[in-house]
């Protein structure tokens, strides 16, 4: 009697249930769900073990420039992909020390007006694109492709040059804006940062604060805040970096504020917004398309004249006009 009373009260509890099991199972196929939440709790494997799973000989931490395989392509393994950012980073690497010690070599030898000087080769780098710190900088952040493009002006020059492409080691959430504080979303839209948006004491390793919500939120009801790209671990609603690219990254963007920058902008997109991509957008109607529609006017706007835009809202909407200088 108690068997069949125990199956009954299983098979009932199934049936109620089933819906949430069905969903987290095509959360699960669509790796948006459960996949999501475990690599998201874990960062930093050996570096020879991300080499084997990457494929590749570098393992630098930054994205090629030249060719992109992800636009407007499917991507062939995700599952195995997913996997591979799963266990990327789990232990920091002998050469590159844990993000507390990178922390503590930065804050130990800052002895110039701005900070500590930037990593070896970095100055080389800069010199070969007639780029120094201290120059105006801007970033744009892609989700889709895991990307981080930070970009310089040199001094007399009208247009801004791509320094280099940073890759994003985890981001939170999946495509789209974020609307609310704890849905664990990155924000998408254009942000813009000052010298009081800096982090050097963030929780990880290095912060910039990307000034989420702007007026554009606000007038949508958005909110939240504290949202920032940093190095070191994943974290709900940020973007996450390596710690030695991140310490480049704030370095330079430090560099650029404490030389004139008043701000400097940052344009985070849910992928790179070319015709092409965006007419998959258009077949497919998500929820967004308007809203990306309008991102892909600012993008359209940076990639035709290499220099962001002035961005304001007008009737809910962002509006773009040439910036005064």
């Amino acid at each position: 009697m108690f068997v069949r009373y125990f199956i009954s009260f299983l098979l009932i509890s199934l049936g109620i249930l089933s819906p949430w099991l069905v969903r987290d199972w095509l959360e699960w196929r669509s790796q948006d769900g459960v996949l999501t939440g475990i690599y998201r709790k874990f960062s930093d494997f050996p570096e020879e073990i991300l080499v084997h799973l990457r494929g590749d000989k570098g393992g630098s931490g930054v994205a090629s420039i030249t060719g992109n395989d992800s636009a407007g392509e499917v991507e062939p393994y995700p599952l195995a992909n997913r996997t591979m950012r799963f266990f990327e980073g789990f232990q920091p690497s002998k050469d590159r020390g844990s993000a507390t010690q990178l922390l503590d070599a930065v804050l130990s030898s800052s002895d110039s007006d701005w900070g500590p000087e930037l990593k070896e080769g970095s100055n080389d780098e800069l010199s070969s694109l007639q780029l120094k710190a201290g120059d105006p900088v801007f970033l744009r952040l892609f989700k889709e492709e895991n990307e981080l493009e930070f970009w310089m002006r040199g001094t007399g020059v009208e247009h801004y040059t791509l320094f280099k492409v940073y890759r994003l080691r985890d981001w939170s959430g999946k495509l789209g804006p974020k609307l609310k504080e704890g849905d664990r979303q990155t924000p998408e839209g254009f942000y813009y940062v000052g010298a009081s948006r800096l982090r050097p004491g963030s929780h990880e390793f290095l912060g910039i604060d990307v000034g989420f919500p702007n007026e554009y939120d606000n007038y949508r009801g958005r909110v939240g805040g504290g949202l920032m790209i940093h190095g070191g671990r994943s974290h709900d609603g940020n973007f996450v970096i390596s710690p030695e690219d991140m310490r480049e990254i704030y370095l330079l963007s430090e560099a650029a504020l404490k030389s004139g920058q008043q701000i400097f902008r940052v344009h985070i997109f849910p992928f790179r917004m070319t015709d092409k991509r965006m007419e998959q957008e258009w077949d497919q109607q998500p929820d967004w398309i308007d809203f990306w529609a309008n991102l892909k006017e600012g993008y359209d706007f940076f990639e035709n004249v290499n220099f962001p835009p002035d961005v304001a809202v007008a009737a809910g909407d962002y509006v773009f006009r040439f910036p005064r200088s």
